[in-house]
Order: structure tokens, then sequence, then C-alpha cells
């Protein structure tokens, strides 16, 4: 029997959280789905922990994989999923008895994506949505509130991305998808309850100058021939790419062929008080310096402000 929504969870050792992420997930107002477990190679006992529940709620499906990554595990679990809608939920997360429910309920004709946990309120269409995302104004993770259509995902190639990249998959896939989606509602409700985990992905990335770069050429490609309606996003992506290397005190030269590009750049575009000091200090310590301080004359200020 199909289901409307198929919720898919990749698993890698999480046994300290797994059992509260699923107990979430079952506690639904909204029933009908089914949920599955891809479980990435763990090492711990993360899937007996899954096959053990499984054996108490019919919905439940329990998939293993050798090792390959989440997006692998997302994707297996898409190849498997049995919903015309998707959901994914971190295995160290939980989500509020009602998020299905309300997730569901904001899905109507001509959206593609509803994304709930969100400051915005309303309709976006694609190139508003990919503006967002290039623009770091929007929460990138394909988790956190988010319901896709499995059709979107699917054409729009969301989860073909090569092992390399294992940070900022969820960037990749979401900038696919809205250069094919036709309609994006945000809903400012909290569905999702994100738990810290130390031993995270997010948590332990090691930065780097060659990832970095790597990155901004894979957006790059994925763009393509659509780059040049995006400008000034793009410009903003890079910059923000930079800024990366500066505040994670990565040694780069700024006579790289890409930042002397972008900052020779001719442009009129409106720019935060961050990316003027990014774009006018040529010397990295004291990039970062200023930017720290900017930092804090920021927070002071909001802090009177309130």
């Amino acid at each position: 029997m199909s289901s409307t929504i198929s919720v898919i969870v990749p698993i890698y050792n999480t046994e300290n959280y797994i059992a509260g992420c699923i107990d979430s997930i079952l506690h639904q107002t909204y029933t009908d789905f089914e949920l599955i477990l891809v479980d990435d190679g763990s090492k711990d006992n993360s899937l007996s922990i899954c096959r053990q529940v499984a054996l108490t709620d019919t919905r439940i499906h329990v998939l293993h994989q050798e090792n390959k990554g989440v997006t692998a595990a997302r994707k297996l679990g898409l190849e498997y999923a049995r919903g015309e809608f998707i959901c994914f939920v971190d295995s160290d997360d939980k989500i509020t008895s009602n998020a299905l429910e309300i997730l569901f309920s904001n899905m109507r004709d001509g959206v593609d994506i509803v994304i709930c946990d969100s400051e915005r309120s309303g309709y976006a269409t694609g190139n508003e949505f990919l503006n967002q995302l290039l623009k770091n104004e929007i929460l990138i993770s394909l988790c956190l509130g988010k319901l896709y259509r499995k059709e979107l995902l699917i054409s729009s190639g969301a989860l073909d991305i090569r092992r390399e990249i294992n940070i900022g998959e969820d960037y990749l896939a979401n900038i696919k998808m809205a250069l094919l989606v036709s309609r994006i509602v945000y809903v400012p409700t909290v569905t999702y309850l994100y738990q810290y985990n130390p031993d995270s992905a997010v948590q332990t990335r090691k930065w780097s100058l060659a990832y970095e770069e790597m990155f901004r050429i894979e957006v790059e490609k994925v763009l393509g021939n659509r780059l040049s309606e995006f400008e000034e996003s793009w410009y903003k992506f890079q910059l923000r790419t930079l800024e990366n290397l500066i505040i994670h005190r990565i040694k780069f030269s700024y006579k790289r062929a890409w930042i002397q590009e972008l900052l020779r750049a001719k442009q009129n575009y409106a720019l935060t008080n961050r990316e003027k000091i990014i774009c006018k200090i040529r010397n990295a310590a004291l990039c970062r310096y200023i930017l720290a301080l900017e930092s804090r004359i920021r927070n002071c200020f909001e802090f009177i402000v309130c």
C-alpha cells in the first residue's frame, strides 16, 4: 500500500539519537506516511535499533548499504519511496507532532516545495528561491521542516551528487531543484527540532582552500548557462566563499584568478557592511580583525535597540 508522504531518515552512527527521532515521526497527527530508515554502514547499534523498532510498526521500512555518505543514503530511500511527497529528517533530530500535518496542508496545486521553520511567509518563484539560496538568506538543509514533490527531486537530479562533495550537498540539491521549481511556499511555523550532535559532519568540518574552491566550481557548473540570470547573487556567493577563507584562517593568495576577478569586477550592487569590508581590505588578517569588530558593534547595536 502506498502512502502520501515518505519520510526518509539517513542514519550513520547515531545510536544515542535514533530512537527519539523515530518516536517523534511515528507519533504524528497526520498518519498517511511511510518511514524509510536508511542505514549508511553504521558501526554502532543504529541498524539493530532500527530493525527492532520496525517490528512494532508496519509503516517502517529499514534499508542498509555500505557507507557511501548521506546523499547516497537519501537517494536509496528515494528509490524505495512510494509516497508522492518526500520529507527528510536527520537521524539525530526530531520533528514536532504536527509537522507532517502542517507541511502537507500547505502543499497545494502548483506548489513544489513547502518550507516551514522560516522567517518568511507566502509564495516564491524558483528564481526568487535561487537568489535567496545564493545570497545565504534562507536555511539550506534538505531537512529543517521541508516537504518536496518526489517528481521534482527525481527530475532535477537533486541527489545526483558525487561523493567528494561531503559538505554542502544540501545546498547543491536545492539549487538543482530551484532551477525547475514552479512555486514554493514559506510557512513561519516551527516543525523541526534540531539537536546538537558534536559528532555530526557540520560540527567536525575541517575547512580547506581546496574544498572551498572545488565547491565554488561545482555551484558554477550546476548553474550552467543560467549563471548570467543571477549575476548579483553569484557575486555575493563568491564574496561569502572568500569570507569563509578569511574567518576560518585558511591560507590563500589574493592573486588567485577567481579572487582577482571577483574584487576588480565593476558592480553597483547593494552590499552589506561585511561585504564592503571583504571587497576593500586586501589583507586577510586585517580583514578578519575588522570583520570581528563589525560583528561586535552590530550585536551591541541590536542589543541596545531591543
